[in-house]
């Protein structure tokens, strides 16, 4: 069972997500991705290799050579929602851990997806592809899925993206607008892979990164602080003098700046998301940044 506050910040998201998505319905979702569709997008110039039935022959006229009319792909998008189960998503601090941050997301998408009337499934990984479930569009389906999210845990000492991502290539058939939630903590390059290139290639990909502040900043105080590696068991100590802060504090930065750089090169939209604040408005952003 989900615990109990757990379940009353849920109904909450429900709510207020439902309200929300009604006040921002001013169109359906434009994926920026180029495929079959009505939607136009532009006109260029025909290259060998183009669908010679695309040529817009009144363009092709006016101009006095060959030009290939490109629409977006089709409106009617499923969402795919992707959540790292691995056990580097289960601590937190302060105000909610980063497992629960994770459910609020999720619960954040699934019914800001249900409110608009859209497809969203579930596929879980730690090592492995832990869960999958194809999109559909029921508040059951919603509230299973949140049980399931919660339930999941990885018992892996490694974290694997790339298995979920050939998953995800063998079974959307659909375009689909595809979140990962995750911290990108993993033992592959998965980032620089061309498998995932390669998803973002057919659907739309955005990055949605859970922050913890306890893994942003060094509690306050003197002497050493005695730190264990959750998935690899590695124990170290770090420093809490001013050296070690700055230190700490830079290689927070530049892994935030090294994540921005290598989601612009997939490419792939990203959010960071502070598990201390409301996830909900970040999500609502993205969804409401999609509309036409």
């Amino acid at each position: 069972m989900i615990p109990e506050h757990v379940m009353r910040e849920l109904r909450y998201i429900e709510v207020y997500t439902a309200k929300k998505i009604r006040n921002q319905r001013v169109g359906v979702y434009q994926s920026p991705l180029r495929g079959s569709g009505f939607d136009f997008d532009e006109h260029l110039p025909y290259r060998p290799g183009d669908d010679v039935r695309r040529i817009d022959w009144n363009v092709t006229a006016r101009m006095g050579a060959p030009f290939v009319r490109h629409t977006h792909a089709e409106r009617e998008l499923n969402v795919m929602l992707v959540m790292d189960a691995s056990r580097s998503m289960t601590q937190g601090s302060g105000g909610c851990s980063k497992k629960e941050a994770l459910t609020f997301i999720t619960a954040s998408i699934l019914f800001s997806a249900l409110a608009d009337q859209i497809n969203a499934g579930f596929c879980a990984f730690s090592d492995r592809v832990l869960s999958y479930t194809p999109p559909r569009r029921t508040r059951a389906a919603a509230w299973a899925t949140l049980e399931q999210c919660w339930h999941l845990q990885g018992h892996s000492r490694r974290t694997l993206m790339g298995p979920a991502v050939r998953h995800l290539l063998a079974t959307l058939k659909r375009v689909s607008v595809i979140f990962f939630i995750s911290d990108f903590m993993t033992d592959d390059r998965v980032l620089d892979s061309g498998e995932l290139a390669q998803l973002a290639a057919r659907h739309d990909l955005i990055a949605v990164v859970p922050e913890d502040r306890t893994e942003a900043e060094l509690p306050a105080g003197d002497g050493y602080l005695r730190v264990r590696d959750v998935e690899s068991g590695r124990r170290a100590s770090i420093g809490l003098g001013r050296a070690s802060r700055e230190k700490f504090a830079a290689s927070v930065r530049a892994r935030r700046d090294e994540l921005s750089r290598a989601f612009y090169r997939v490419p792939m939209d990203h959010v960071f998301v502070p598990t201390d604040e409301s996830p909900v408005l970040p999500v609502l952003s993205l969804f409401a940044a999609r509309k036409t």
